[in-house]
């Protein structure tokens, strides 16, 4: 168990941005002979072989096809999402102010924010550079500086611990990056880079720079950021490249960018990677579209995000009949307002493949009088027609800069997800 927990330690210790994750798994990949396909060329699909294609940095569809291809091939898909909520740099990125270097940030996604006060950050992401040609250039960065969010002293907000702590994301989320002037940001990217390229722009956030770490008595902990979703993401990796190709089904894992701001992107699971994955897959087979749709019904998609853990502070917040704990199994996820998109089939079909691979299950709904989150899990199944659930880990503090789950959990998903791709 530890030993899987920790291989999940150190992928999000090399993943600290969406595009970082892709690097991460594309060096995985690659190690592992599968071949790249890319977009923009002609596809040619073997059996038997293992595949990967990436979509703008920062989503990656890998699969791997079957030994034989016959009207009994279906797919088996896994997805999940390579990003985080976190702080993301603006187009004007330094500000001045009270002697202080200010970096100005906004707020991607539903960041926890009082969790990113006094505590050591990073800045990294993707760079675009203009060479002497006119031509552009994508380049990873991690910027090795530490900067900080730092809180006002007590001594000065006397009551912030009967009101509470409510930072205004305009004015109190500034990190600070030195002191005297304004910084010269593009000096500072190329110095890293160690070109001189003109920077062009950027997509780049800040992360902690903690590494991750197991905790707990007995090491039942994982203490890591971007466990929301990454512990999906590797534990869906681990079990597709450490399976054997299947004598009919196409095994796949799809990995979006933007599930935390809506998967309305180019690279989003809102957008057309997936369906149009599938597309060239078929057309690269000679079938026709009747055949992929017929292949597509007989096929299953399991949405995979984490899942909210009993907190024992704040036990009113859950359905009583529905309380997920740690260490516990997977938690299958519904919602009559499909906002999760688990029904009958799908449900009936995961419990299977738990059954199957000795693995205890467990379930969450919402409570009636709270609103309930979503996943990529709905889109998907509206845009294919393909039958989908929704399942993940139970864990606390999502959203936090630090998150925590259960050790034993990441071994028994894994085991599950090898299951399902037998």
């Amino acid at each position: 168990m530890k030993k899987t927990a920790k291989a999940l330690l150190k992928f999000i210790d090399e993943s600290q941005t969406a595009f970082h994750v892709v690097e991460t798994i594309e060096n995985d990949l690659k190690s592992k002979k599968h071949q790249e396909l890319k977009e923009d060329e002609d596809w040619k699909i073997e059996a038997n072989q293992k595949y990967y294609v990436k979509r703008a940095d920062a989503s990656i569809i890998l699969f791997t096809t079957p030994k034989n291809f016959s009207n009994k091939t279906t797919y088996k898909i896994i997805g999940a999402h390579t990003d985080s909520p976190s702080l993301k740099v603006k187009s004007n990125p330094v500000s001045s102010k009270e002697g202080y270097q200010l970096l100005n940030i906004e707020i991607y996604g539903g960041v926890l924010l009082t969790s990113w006060f006094d505590k050591d950050l990073n800045l990294g992401g993707r760079v675009y550079t203009e060479n002497q040609k006119g031509e552009l250039e994508s380049h990873l960065v991690r910027l090795p500086y530490k900067l900080r969010i730092p809180r006002l002293a007590i001594h000065m907000d006397r009551g912030v611990n009967q009101e509470g702590f409510k930072p205004n994301p305009q004015t109190h989320m500034f990190p600070f990056m030195g002191l005297g002037k304004e910084a010269d940001f593009e000096s500072i990217l190329q110095k890293q880079l160690k070109i001189k390229d003109k920077i062009m722009s950027w997509d780049l956030y800040m992360y902690d720079t903690e590494p991750c770490s197991l905790g707990g008595m007995n090491e039942e902990f994982i203490y890591a950021p971007r466990l929301d979703n990454l512990a999906s993401v590797h534990a869906s990796l681990v079990a597709l490249t450490e399976s054997k190709n299947s004598a009919d089904d196409i095994m796949m894992a799809s990995y979006f960018h933007n599930e935390e701001v809506g998967s309305s992107s180019q690279n989003g699971a809102g957008s057309n990677f997936q369906e149009a994955t599938l597309r060239r897959i078929n057309a690269a087979l000679g079938k026709t579209e009747s055949e992929m749709y017929e292949t597509i019904s007989k096929s299953y998609f399991i949405s995979a995000d984490m899942a909210h853990a009993i907190h024992p502070g704040y036990t009113q917040v859950h359905d009583v009949n529905h309380k997920p704990e740690m260490n516990k199994g997977p938690v299958i996820k519904s919602n009559a307002n499909v906002r999760y998109a688990s029904d009958g089939l799908s449900i009936a079909k995961f419990k299977q493949w738990c059954n199957a691979a000795n693995v205890p299950y467990q379930y969450f709904n919402i409570s009636n009088d709270m609103g309930c989150g979503s996943t990529i899990g709905p889109m998907t199944a509206s845009r294919l027609g393909i039958p989908t659930i929704d399942i993940g880990n139970a864990m606390l503090s999502m959203h936090s800069i630090r998150e925590m789950a259960g050790t034993e959990d990441h071994k028994l998903i894994i085991d599950v997800f090898k299951e399902f791709y037998k």
